[in-house]
């Protein structure tokens, strides 16, 4: 009867709409990941709930973190649509944001966000390369201010916020630009509080503003989405004085069709003609109305007649909400429209006109459906074209009578080739073809022959023409099994064989009247424990870790040293 409550309680459409099914409703695990024997990685397995051809063939770049995302599953993550891992660094780069693909004097490179070394000054939120070879970063900086508008007192502590234009060549500082020069504490929605700072330490700096992205204009002005005003903002790329802004408190522009209508927005991005695209959380707390939902959103502004027009929204089919974090990309290979979600493990993929094409999400429903807490989330989600032609070589593990080869990074691999030999310095020529096969996923599987008696194998990568791109170092095929476990684990099953039939022989016993056996001191196998024990138990663990950790799951998703900087 309680379940059914429940389930009455809940919004109708996420009912109607919710997937019950085993990897949803966690049995996967409450963050499925996907396992190797060559490669210590273990990147999300994305469960894919809608799947149509016309879905961009790019690969995707997404940067799993969160609670949940613990040892070899962070770090940025290249996939193939479908999800199989295509790349990953969970070394090196096991904090990472913002995983991009950007072009830089007629290149592409792999862009990301890292916390590495100390002093970083350079902030998560965003870090945009410009046709002109600049850099546009956002930085957050603590200090002193006059903070008598926010009831404060003339003295607290914030967090300013600022973006510079930086040569990437040279590194010269070109254009800074910070928040507390130009926006009023009048001018925005947020207040001092538990998620967002109460200003009255340099470790409790109120974040009044939240700058979360940068981008800049043909004629050289820069746009930022100013989280906490509830606007997007352009400034003057010669003065720094404010020349227009979209939504909040000091809103422009009429509202034609419900353009105006974000809040607690993120990523915000100009692409010419006076169009751009935003992400639009709608909430800065888990804590919302069921009909409040996130959404993409494409809108054009005439600058004459200063109206702003809704081209496209973008919502997800569940309707969920997510307080942080979300991307929006046009891309541009395909015309379609790739949302990140965010908080919310998921993303879409949209038509022009809106229709959904592929969905997928790499976490269970019930982690993200009800309530948006970030247990697994990614920054933002992207989707390019790549090659990957990596100067390693491919990596190779024989586990019992199998061999197992992948190749991090490498996108031009077509098929494999088992090769074996008497000595592990054997030229290229003593090298015996035993199997060739086309590539499976990242890991492709290899059976060794048993009449095989070389004790060497290698693994050889081919392209599509078959012509040979690497080979993987020479490994042992049949090393020397040791007596000792097979023995052990013999007397284990024999041991355990003995234990069963033993208490098989007990129950006939007693069943059949045989009191001599019941004065044996036998064991007495333990009673279950009470499920509302249990219960009470689980609830109990839930309800400490919420409350310690729920600042945690809100506050600065995007500052990886949190409140430190």
């Amino acid at each position: 009867m309680r379940s059914f409550y429940l389930l009455a309680a809940l919004h109708v459409p996420w009912v109607a709409t919710f997937s019950f099914n085993g990897y949803d409703l966690g049995f996967h695990g409450t963050f499925p990941r996907q396992h190797f024997h060559s490669v210590d990685f273990e990147p999300p397995k994305t469960k894919i709930t809608k799947w149509n051809d016309q879905c961009d063939n790019g690969y995707l770049f997404l940067t799993p973190r969160g609670p949940l995302v613990t040892d070899a599953a962070r770090g940025p993550v290249i996939s193939d649509p479908k999800g199989n891992l295509v790349w990953m660094n969970n070394d090196k780069f096991a904090q990472a944001l913002n995983f991009n693909v950007q072009s830089y004097k007629g290149k592409d490179y792999l862009t990301f966000w890292t916390k590495v070394g100390e002093g970083l000054k350079g902030d998560s939120h965003e870090f945009r390369i410009t046709p002109q070879g600049t850099a546009l970063i956002t930085i957050y900086n603590k200090h002193e201010a006059d903070c008598t508008e926010l009831g404060l007192g003339k003295s607290c502590w914030i967090q300013d916020g600022l973006f510079q234009e930086i040569d990437i060549e040279t590194g010269n500082l070109i254009f800074e630009w910070r928040a507390t020069d130009h926006i009023s504490m009048n001018d925005v929605f947020s207040s001092p509080s538990m998620k967002d700072g109460h200003g009255k330490s340099k470790e409790d700096a109120f974040d009044f503003f939240h700058i979360n992205s940068v981008d800049k204009t043909e004629e050289g002005d820069y746009i930022i989405s100013a989280r906490y005003m509830h606007a997007v903002v352009c400034i003057s790329g010669k003065t720094g004085d404010i020349l227009w802004q979209l939504g909040g408190k000091n809103n422009e522009f009429n509202d034609l069709n419900h353009a105006l209508d974000f809040a607690w927005q993120h990523h915000v991005t100009w692409h010419g003609n006076n169009t751009l695209t935003l992400f639009d959380n709608h909430a800065n707390n888990v804590f919302h109305m069921p009909s409040s939902h996130s959404k993409g959103m494409l809108i054009h502004l005439d600058m004459d007649s200063k109206t702003a027009r809704l081209i496209q929204k973008f919502v997800h089919p569940d309707k969920i909400l997510n307080v942080s974090q979300g991307s929006v990309q046009l891309v541009p290979e395909s015309g379609n429209v790739l949302v990140g979600f965010g908080n919310s493990p998921t993303y879409i993929e949209y038509a022009p006109n809106g229709h959904v094409l592929c969905a997928a999400h790499f976490a269970p429903h019930l982690l993200f459906e009800i309530i948006d807490f970030g247990f697994v989330k990614s920054y933002r989600v992207f989707k390019h074209p790549w090659v990957g032609r990596p100067d390693t070589v491919p990596d190779v593990m024989v586990k019992k009578d199998k061999v197992y080869v992948s190749w991090n990074g490498a996108t031009e691999v077509k098929g494999w080739r088992l090769e074996s030999a008497e000595i592990s310095e054997a030229s290229d020529d003593d090298f015996v073809t035993i199997q060739s096969r086309g590539r499976e996923g990242f890991e492709t599987a290899f059976d060794l022959p048993k009449h095989k008696h070389d004790r060497y194998v290698r693994i050889v990568a081919l392209d599509a023409s078959e012509n040979i791109m690497a080979q993987s170092a020479v490994v042992l095929a049949s090393p020397p099994s040791s007596s000792f476990w097979p023995t052990f684990f013999t007397l284990l099953f024999t041991l355990s064989l003995l234990t069963l039939l033993v208490f098989i022989v007990v129950s006939v016993s007693r069943q059949r009247g045989s009191r001599w056996l019941e004065r044996l001191p036998l064991p007495r196998l333990p009673h279950s424990p009470q499920l509302h024990s249990l219960k009470t138990r689980i609830y109990t663990t839930i309800k400490r870790g919420a409350r310690g950790s729920l600042r945690d799951w809100e506050a600065d998703p995007l500052l990886l040293n949190e409140r430190e900087a």
